[in-house]
């Protein structure tokens, strides 16, 4: 080909030798051995950094590379830990990947907003950033609600000897034990955790049926399943409403 070329009197070809490369606009020398490295068996076994995943992702978006593409949205999940939930949702809706938004926008829920730098709240962008903030402040709302209004016990089971001092020490007891674990300054517990260390609390009182007849109500969870069908729905939104799926996934 290069020798046809010469031939004819045509300008030499870009790729004929290392003084003369073919330029690939708008890719680096970086992203292009990362593309090498896959598509020659040569994966590293370490981890990529954030930025060589979003270079990835690029490069596989600017030249259709499917393949490619689905290796680098698997990276990405299998260390999601490692990235802040803020990286995570830039590379999904700059990328349009629908796959990495869900578990990201759920961390990002319980990361205080106090914790969020200005990079962070530049990453996510004003709609992912003002959702947010309405979300936590319904979520702590409903925190406090579920806090201050424990399961009544509607009907004693037959082994309660006492029904007024069980529904006291139920009261008091979840009071100075679910509340305080939901509510914590320092160390709020999310749910299920507070049920977990609730469960191991003494319940004075409170008859051995009727606590775990009252646990296993908790269990079915309508108070605190309330609050993730929140957050699904309003991740299922900000999704539909910010990522537009690539044919290439």
């Amino acid at each position: 080909m290069f020798s046809a070329t010469e031939a004819a009197g045509f300008e030499e070809m870009d790729g004929k030798n290392d003084e003369r490369p073919i330029h690939l606009d708008g890719t680096t020398r970086e992203m292009f051995e990362l593309f090498l490295e896959h598509t020659f068996g040569r994966a590293r076994t370490g981890q990529y950094t954030i930025e060589e995943l979003a270079n990835f992702l690029h490069f596989c978006d600017m030249y259709q590379c499917s393949h490619t593409r689905k290796f680098v949205v698997s990276r990405i999940q299998s260390t999601r830990y490692h990235f802040h939930p803020a990286q995570l949702i830039n590379l999904a809706v700059q990328y349009n990947t629908s796959a990495l938004f869900p578990f990201a926008f759920k961390r990002l829920v319980d990361t205080p907003i106090t914790q969020l730098t200005a990079q962070h709240r530049e990453l996510l962008g004003n709609d992912v950033f003002t959702t947010l903030v309405y979300m936590q402040a319904a979520l702590e709302e409903h925190r406090r609600i579920v806090a201050a209004e424990e399961p009544k016990i509607l009907m004693h089971t037959s082994d309660c000897q006492d029904p007024v001092g069980c529904n006291e020490d139920w009261h008091a007891i979840w009071w100075n034990g679910m509340a305080r674990f939901l509510l914590d300054g320092r160390n709020p517990q999310p749910y299920r955790e507070a049920v977990k260390r609730f469960k191991d609390m003494q319940f004075g009182r409170v008859s051995g049926g009727c606590k775990e007849l009252m646990f296993k109500i908790i269990g079915e969870g309508a108070a605190f399943n309330h609050a993730d069908q929140f957050v699904d729905e309003a991740c299922s939104r900000l999704a539909e409403k910010l990522i537009f799926e690539s044919s290439l996934v």
